[in-house]
């Protein structure tokens, strides 16, 4: 139980850490980097109900760290396939979306279908897809290396059903993907 209220009490203060900075940025005129902590975020939703211990924790918040800045990176490739229409297209289509009161994967729907992208850039959009998803699995690799041999089998569990899933169930790149 100590190790669930640490846990929660982690995740609340990341969040208001990544509120007060996105606010500190916005205040002098910084872009917002929201995605500073999606490594983490996407970790602990990972992990939740594995009872980490203290150290654990620790370890796997430390690989998400190192990792957060290569998820950038490829963020920052990704934005960089955009022209500037483009780019202008799918913010007005993510925030017309979140008023909406959409989340998660419909706001992702709502912001591809506000773009038309030409060949060239699929092939780029496909490339960074391939090149998170190997980081990704590298990323989990080494945070399996701190968890119990009966938590690994619980993580390898949920990613194969994560990666089985049903192509109603996949975001629409993916099905894009499998399609072809």
């Amino acid at each position: 139980m100590k190790v669930l209220s640490a846990v929660l009490a982690l995740a609340v203060s990341l969040a208001v850490v990544g509120n007060l900075s996105a606010e500190e940025n916005k205040k002098k005129g910084k872009r917002s980097d929201q995605r500073q902590s999606a490594g983490q975020m996407q970790l602990m939703r990972l992990f939740r109900g594995l009872n980490l211990s203290a150290d654990q924790l620790k370890k796997i918040q430390a690989t998400a760290n190192e990792y957060s800045p290569k998820f950038r990176e490829i963020d920052e490739k990704q934005q960089d396939i955009l022209t500037a229409e483009q780019k202008k297209a799918r913010l007005e289509a993510r925030k017309k979306a979140i008023k909406d009161g959409k989340k998660g994967r419909e706001i992702l729907e709502a912001m591809q279908a506000a773009v038309t992208l030409t060949d060239e850039q699929k092939t780029a959009f496909e490339e960074c897809r391939k090149e998170r998803r190997e980081l990704y699995r590298e990323m989990i690799g080494k945070t399996l290396e701190v968890l119990t041999p009966e938590q690994r089998e619980k993580i390898k569990r949920k990613l194969e059903r994560l990666e089985n899933r049903k192509p109603e169930d996949k975001p629409k790149e993916e099905k894009k993907s499998a399609e072809q």
